[in-house]
């Protein structure tokens, strides 16, 4: 069964009643969040902190390049 994430932006107290199992546009909803997302990304700091170390790791083979590349690649993803 596929799945999609849709972010929605809704005036403050116009945000439409959701409740679980709820039908939604032909699918059922399964999760939802009375949140910003972005509010858990990371900050530059962050970011280079755990790059650093990844890249530490990576130099004692103890990460491949593959995987070093791909984790680096959502890291930026979730950095604002």
């Amino acid at each position: 069964m596929g799945k999609m994430t849709f972010v929605v932006e809704y005036e403050d107290g116009k945000e439409p009643p959701v409740s679980a199992d709820m039908d939604v546009a032909g699918g059922r909803l399964v999760a939802a969040s009375w949140s910003d997302y972005r509010d858990d990304f990371f900050t530059d700091e962050q970011r280079d902190t755990v790059t650093a170390a990844l890249e530490e790791f990576n130099w004692q083979d103890e990460v491949s390049d593959e995987d070093t590349t791909a984790i680096l690649q959502k890291l930026d993803l979730l950095t604002l």
